[in-house]
């Protein structure tokens, strides 16, 4: 069936309707700017078709931005080109080359059954014409996308082993720049010398620092040091190159930014008040886009943070970069992070002050804040309270204590911003638990990473079959998790260091304190036992009672 043609009825010239199909698989920047040159390509190419008898108008482009034709996602412009040629709405297709069309021989064979009926021919500039109406068209189509997706498929092969390469090396792999650190992906974003106040990333100098033995710059490039042998003990150090003090970060800058908000999620930040507060300071992503919720999560569970390289969803050991904050913070971060209680619920558990933090004295039990209508004065319901005004309260999750909410939170910030005045307040910055040897667990977390090394070596080179190998790599493996395990518990957030340390300690808590920061000061300080309230108005000529309320400093 020949290409269809319209007559206008001043001329005589057949005008045959082209779509225009443009895709780029990877567009970072947004910009559109690939395949807006591959639609300019296409309509010079409509030009050189033209001629006297025959114009090739460009009716409709279609373009599907950072879509990958290889990985079977859905492209949007794609299938609605197909369905506007299966309504007869174009005569000619226009591409840069087939494969930008295909790489998948089961779209491949789709579009055959699509233009290959109405005899709508393939025109692009780099790879010629198909004529996908005759079996010879179809045989060079179909030739073009096995090619097409060889070459696909040997640079993905190529792309791992150089990922794998590089994880063995403990690099960087490339892509997007990682927040917090410079294009390299190993120095921190921005250094800064506390001596002379020069910041980087120019005039700082790297060390790779053994922790096993001390000794500077003795790594292979697998990252085992010469001088110890040991594997898992790099730190990468950076220093001044005038005066030789070690770099540390810029106050406002990236790599600072993540090291302060870990430890404020240490400290009992809810991820939803760093991310407003990242949005009043203006921090974006590196794409120049406000931080979300999920985003920042991401962002501090990043291995890359502690100096960790991950490769293929493994932790695999220390990486040849300046971590932005030390191991076991990372670690105890992550255990509180993936910690079950903390899991979004939809109760009101987390919208009252102290709830599930208050104890009841009757029964041991928690207090729950729970909304209840206003009331008046001897217990007497606003009228139409049901459709009117809320006030908070606590009950017992038993049902035997039930307090006003507004009265029992303000006698306990009372108590608690009056202790924070005090002058003994930085006691309260006293470690409570015997710290972890932190230098006894990362030794025993590299002993057993590298026997698990030991046994792969071995199972690679045929000293053992993998039955033997998997019995000997179970307890090592037990082995790791148990020091990861602990390393886990090895950084306890103060959430109120920032409090014992403010001048003025009522706007702090105003202004700085989130909800779930304050919830947290006050378990970290305060044991509260709340019993049962007297009737009537008390010896003080108010009607909250005092003495049922007991505070113990922890």
């Amino acid at each position: 069936m020949p290409e269809h043609a319209h007559i206008a009825t001043s001329t005589t010239r057949r005008i045959v309707r082209c779509f225009i199909y443009a895709r780029i698989s990877e567009d970072r920047e947004g910009a559109h700017l690939a395949t807006e040159r591959q639609t300019d390509d296409c309509r010079e190419l409509a030009e050189r078709l033209s001629g006297a008898g025959t114009e090739y108008r460009i009716v409709r482009v279609f373009e599907d931005n950072d879509l990958s034709a290889y990985s079977g996602k859905p492209r949007p412009d794609y299938r609605a080109m197909l369905e506007a040629l299966q309504r007869g709405e174009g005569d000619c297709v226009l591409a840069w080359h087939t494969d930008r069309l295909h790489r998948s021989p089961a779209e491949l064979e789709q579009y055959i059954d699509v233009c290959g009926p109405a005899a709508i021919p393939t025109r692009t500039v780099k790879a010629g014409d198909l004529d996908l109406s005759t079996a010879t068209g179809r045989m060079i189509a179909r030739q073009l996308g096995v090619q097409a997706r060889y070459e696909v498929e040997r640079m993905i092969e190529r792309s791992k082993r150089a990922r794998d390469q590089k994880a063995q090396h403990g690099e960087f792999s490339g892509g997007t720049r990682p927040f917090g650190y410079e294009p390299d992906g190993r120095t921190p974003r921005t250094l800064e010398c506390p001596s002379c106040g020069k910041r980087g990333p120019g005039g700082f100098a790297d060390r790779r620092h053994c922790e096993g033995c001390g000794a500077d710059d003795q790594f292979t490039r697998d990252l085992v040091c010469k001088a110890c042998e040991s594997r898992d003990t790099l730190r990468v150090v950076f220093a001044c190159t005038d005066c030789g003090t070690d770099a540390t970060f810029a106050e406002e800058s990236e790599a600072a930014l993540v090291g302060r908000v870990t430890l404020a999620m240490l400290a009992g930040a809810s991820l939803r008040s760093l991310v407003a507060e990242n949005a009043r300071k203006g921090v974006v992503s590196v794409h120049g886009r406000e931080q979300k919720d999920n985003q920042l999560r991401r962002l501090l569970t990043r291995p890359r943070n502690a100096g960790l390289m991950q490769h293929r969803g493994e932790i695999v050991g220390r990486a040849d970069w300046m971590p932005l904050v030390d191991e076991p913070t990372w670690r105890s971060l992550i255990a509180m992070l993936e910690d079950p209680s903390r899991r979004v619920s939809s109760t009101n558990v987390r919208r009252h002050l102290g709830s599930r933090i208050y104890i009841c004295d009757e029964c041991e039990g928690k207090l729950k804040g729970f909304p209840r209508p206003v009331r008046r004065g001897r217990g007497q319901k606003v009228a139409g309270a049901g459709r009117g005004p809320m006030e908070a309260a606590y009950r017992c999750e038993n049902g035997c204590v039930t307090r006003d909410g507004k009265g029992l939170d303000n006698y306990v910030l009372f108590h608690l911003l009056d202790r924070l005045r005090q002058d003994g307040a930085a006691d309260l910055l006293a470690q409570r638990e015997p710290g972890i040897d932190v230098s006894a667990v990362q030794a025993e977390m590299r002993a057993a990473r590298q026997l698990l090394d030991e046994l792969a070596t071995s199972l690679g080179n045929g000293e053992m079959d993998m039955q033997e190998w998997r019995a000997a790599a179970a307890p090592a493996r037990r082995r790791l998790q148990a020091a990861e395990d602990a390393m886990k518990d090895a950084v306890k957030g103060n959430p109120v260091a920032e409090l014992v340390a403010a001048e003025d300690v009522l706007a702090v808590w105003n202004h700085q304190f989130d909800l779930s920061r304050r919830r947290a000061a006050i378990d970290y300080l305060m044991e509260i036992r709340v019993g049962k309230a007297r009737p009537g108005r008390m010896p003080d000529g108010g009607y909250f009672d005092k003495d049922s309320v007991r505070i113990t400093w922890k």
